[in-house]
């Protein structure tokens, strides 16, 4: 294994470690005698974890997590992907596949092109592309585990799970769409249809934590081998 195949196993291990040991340590608390800020916190750091199982899975999907082993990359990229939202890992290969083979057109399930619709309207579209009856299952079964590990020490009533998983999946869905779908693609960033806007204009740890460096979306699509945690590297060899 070379050396990005395992700096990436190990990101990826660091962010599901963080991610299952907030999701066990937020589940297990008395809402009642913890401070809101505390609280807010929690959800946004849980938020941010919940991006990064994404990330990885998306990394996963163009074999740069660890290049040159399609099995290994498969096997997280499915994991993290149900943990996110129950989601099919074949179905999202699929659409981001078509998402790159042909950016900002009709046959791009993650662009909306009616300049009639608004922002609202396109987190709709982009999130009715990966949603089904069988994601939802798959995600409401996870859940109900969940609930039933936790509900014999909880006198919430189910709001912890609310807050730390439900909550948290949506600002992180929201994430996802604004930095690596809305800002770089949206009608008047590109002078042509099809090509891929510029960056956004954010140092590196702002990037980071916008949404794991997925603001730098031309360098993603000008190479997408490129794993997330190196294209602040291919973003200044660019600008160099």
């Amino acid at each position: 294994m070379n050396r990005q195949g395992q700096q990436g196993l190990a990101l990826a291990g660091l962010i599901g470690s963080a991610w299952l040991l907030t999701l066990a340590f937020s589940l297990n608390l008395s809402l009642d005698q913890i401070p809101p800020l505390l609280l807010g916190s929690v959800v946004l750091v849980r938020a941010f974890l919940h991006t990064g199982l994404f990330i990885v899975a998306h990394d996963a999907m163009h074999n740069s997590l660890v290049p040159k082993q399609p099995g290994l990359n498969r096997l997280i990229g499915r994991v993290c992907l149900f943990l996110y939202a129950g989601l099919s890992y074949r179905l999202c290969c699929r659409n981001h596949r078509r998402h790159h083979q042909a950016p900002e057109s009709d046959r791009d399930p993650d662009y909306q092109r009616s300049t009639n619709d608004g922002i609202f309207s396109w987190y709709v579209h982009f999130m009715g592309n990966y949603l089904s009856w069988k994601q939802l299952l798959n995600l409401g079964g996870f859940w109900f585990v969940l609930f039933n590990l936790t509900r014999h020490h909880q006198t919430d009533h189910g709001l912890p799970l609310l807050l730390f998983c439900v909550l948290p999946l949506i600002i992180s869905s929201c994430q996802l769409f604004l930095v690596g779908t809305w800002m770089p693609h949206r009608r008047g960033v590109t002078s042509q249809p099809g090509i891929t806007s510029r960056s956004l204009a954010l140092n590196p740890f702002l990037s980071f934590a916008a949404c794991y460096h997925f603001g730098y979306h031309r360098e993603h699509h000008d190479s997408p081998s490129t794993p997330w945690f190196q294209l602040p590297l291919l973003r200044d060899h660019h600008r160099s």
